[in-house]
């Protein structure tokens, strides 16, 4: 059987990478050679792809990037300068936190359909469960890489610098909250996507939803799951403890170069800023039971 057969099995009608088999292979060559060997693997990966896909996909490629995609020339063009710029910027903007270490350039699948967009990303998704809708998001499975379904240019960028800085923190075990929080800052101050409200309904649907339990859903992650009101809340509460956080940034990068999602950041907290994260929310909604207990999360300790 063919090499790249046994390590790029169809399932669900796409290729899918045996991605710890094939960093053996890339592995076992002379670490000079590591570069070269995932950008092989890479193309191999995205040329069985397209082998799986109607047909006008190609894969263009830039200084940083790998884009699949069946777009028009022009489109292609902009939304590849605007991977690059956005590369940089997230780099530079979040010096000493974000990074873009390995081997291999950043895979971008940009489907023509939701149709095909979705099917891919059913592998990834638990058997089980309610799931929110999405326009692009980062797969950090393997070799991670972002996946797209066709949108204007507009939506396309925000999402991309999005999921970008997702993968610039990938290398971090950062908590989701924390994680969320760069994500959606990111995608506002480069695209202007994202505009964080505060008037006083807001707040006040702020102080309705917040409470001694559902703040743990906030701290472990779980609430950016969940399909009411309470996605949309978690992602501006995020925002609202980043922006508190970073006011001195020298702190804050220690602060979030060493914080867990296995205790929320709590212990990082302690370390940086000399209390405990519920004081940030404390801030916002007054007294309360507001600190991370992550010995109270479902599947304590998990990811």
């Amino acid at each position: 059987m063919n090499k790249d057969n046994d390590l790029m099995p169809v399932v669900d009608g796409f290729p899918r990478p045996d991605w710890a088999a094939i960093a053996d292979v890339v592995f076992a060559a002379p670490e000079e050679a590591w570069a070269a060997e995932w950008l092989v693997w890479s193309r191999r990966w995205l040329n069985a792809l397209i082998e799986h896909l109607p047909d006008g996909y190609s894969i263009v490629e830039t200084d940083n990037f790998f884009l699949l995609t069946a777009q028009e020339d022009r489109y292609v063009s902009l939304f590849s300068r605007f991977l690059e710029r956005t590369r940089k910027s997230i780099l530079a903007n979040l010096d000493g936190i974000a990074a873009d270490k390995g081997f291999g350039k950043h895979v971008v699948l940009m489907f023509d359909d939701q149709e095909h967009y979705y099917r891919y990303n059913l592998y990834f998704y638990p058997e089980e469960g309610e799931f929110v809708l999405s326009s692009g998001m980062y797969l950090n499975d393997g070799y991670g890489h972002f996946v797209f379904p066709y949108v204007e240019m507009y939506e396309a960028e925000a999402t991309a610098a999005h999921e970008l800085t997702h993968a610039c923190l990938s290398h971090l075990p950062l908590p989701l909250w924390l994680n969320e929080g760069f994500a959606v800052t990111m995608e506002d101050d480069l695209c202007g996507s994202a505009p964080l409200r505060m008037d006083n309904e807001r707040l006040g649907e702020h102080h309705a939803f917040w409470n001694a339990e559902t703040v743990q859903e906030f701290w472990s992650g779980r609430s950016f799951g969940r399909t009411d009101e309470g996605n949309t809340l978690s992602y501006e509460l995020a925002r609202y403890c980043l922006r508190a956080l970073a006011h001195d940034y020298e702190v804050f990068a220690a602060f979030a170069n060493s914080a867990s999602f296995e205790d929320g950041g709590e212990a990082a907290a302690q370390e940086h800023y000399g209390g405990s994260l519920g004081g940030v929310i404390q801030q916002f909604f007054g007294e309360g039971d507001w600190h991370p207990q992550p010995e109270r999360w479902p599947g304590a300790n998990a990811p």
